[in-house]
């Protein structure tokens, strides 16, 4: 089996699309990890990448760098149709596996990941950023202690201009063709879902609403392309703890207003914001008290340098780290990935949680086709 508790772990990243080298830096942050390979699907891409990013070993065929038994760690990049056969090439040299979000297609294609990950007994996560927040876990914190009491509310919304105007060399006008596994349901969908899950807790039921509000793409090249897959998406929750919920995300949202989580307890609030993709650097938690004040109250409350920490330094926010402002969060992502690879146990944004987010997405697309209520029981049919 890859990884021993001896020696650095050794990753291959597969894909050198942004998605994948955003992961660059934060995976550098770890002592006891190093970026060994890097893999494309043509020989002059490969080599181009690992010259430019410093990395020993380019590859150009995935299957060879998962049967490599010098890697112990495949970050997988690139679509979830193809991911699933990196994944499931990795899986079954008994590598370790980073996934990246959504993470697969279909139900199906989730339960069969899911169950080969734990018959070969490696570890396996989702590369979720959020859940690596720190600010999102001086929430939980705050809410595992009690101090807004107990929860009746969450709202979560995130909204993002991406693809009101495509810009020339845009690399994910993909996003718009149906069959890939991709939509803002499941892209911007799977990351809330994983925040907050590990914040609040499991989702009971839901119902959703999916459009395709702007129908066309104007592309650089004077082409228009038929969007085929949503681009806005409105959710109700209930979660198992009683709280109610909404879920708001769309990829056309003009002025850009970015992210937010906002919780309503019996004894107060705390709320989440940051801008674009949410990262250390613009996000802020506020923490307010109830009173009778018939306006706003929260103050900001500071992250302690505790939650900042990756591999036991405090890392601070880097914009020109070239992670896009992700490299505290997937870094604090990683060295809790890298813990389970060493000592056991379950990394944060695990399989398991993965595909319980998966079924969340699933339900809310059987919601949309019934026009109700879909509980999230398991056994039941999501078709």
């Amino acid at each position: 089996m890859a990884g021993t508790n001896k020696g650095k772990l050794r990753v291959g990243i597969v894909s050198a699309n942004w998605g994948a080298i955003a992961h660059l830096p934060a995976w550098r942050l770890l002592d006891d990890v190093e970026v060994s390979a890097i893999c494309t699907s043509r020989q002059e891409t490969a080599e181009a990448a690992a010259k430019q990013f410093a990395v020993a070993r380019p590859f150009w065929d995935f299957e060879a760098m998962c049967a490599d038994p010098d890697i112990d760690v495949i970050d997988a990049g690139t679509n979830p149709n193809l991911r699933e056969k990196i994944v499931t090439a990795a899986l079954n040299a008994g590598k370790h596996v980073v996934n990246q979000l959504p993470f697969t297609s279909s139900l199906e294609a989730a339960e069969r990941l899911g169950a080969l990950q734990r018959e070969k007994g490696v570890v396996g996560a989702a590369a979720c950023s959020l859940v690596g927040l720190p600010h999102l876990a001086l929430m939980k914190e705050m809410i595992d202690e009690g101090t807004i009491g107990e929860v009746f509310q969450v709202h979560c919304s995130w909204q993002m201009s991406f693809f009101l105007e495509i810009f020339p060399g845009f690399p994910y006008t993909w996003f718009g063709k149906s069959g890939l596994g991709v939509s803002v349901t499941r892209n911007h969908g799977s990351h809330m879902l994983h925040a907050l899950r590990q914040v609040f807790g499991p989702i009971q039921s839901v119902v959703g609403q999916m459009q395709t509000q702007l129908k066309t793409w104007k592309l650089p090249s004077g082409e228009i392309m038929q969007v085929e897959t949503d681009d806005t998406s409105h959710s109700l929750l209930r979660f198992a703890s009683g709280a109610m919920g909404t879920l708001t995300t769309s990829w056309t949202a003009a002025d850009c207003p970015g992210f937010h989580i906002d919780a309503f307890g019996s004894k107060g609030r705390l709320r989440l914001d940051a801008l674009r993709y949410p990262s250390v650097g613009s996000a802020k938690l506020y923490a307010a008290k109830s009173d009778f004040a018939m306006e706003p109250t929260g103050k900001e409350v500071p992250v302690p340098e505790r939650l900042c920490m990756v591999d036991g330094r405090v890392v601070a926010a880097d914009p020109n780290d070239g992670s896009g402002g992700q490299r505290v969060s997937l870094g604090r992502l990683f060295d809790g990935f890298a813990q389970a690879v060493r000592d056991g146990g379950e990394p944060p944004a695990s399989f398991a949680r993965s595909l319980e987010v998966q079924r969340i997405i699933e339900a809310l697309y059987a919601s949309h086709r019934r026009k109700a209520w879909v509980d999230l029981t398991p056994g039941v049919d999501l078709g």
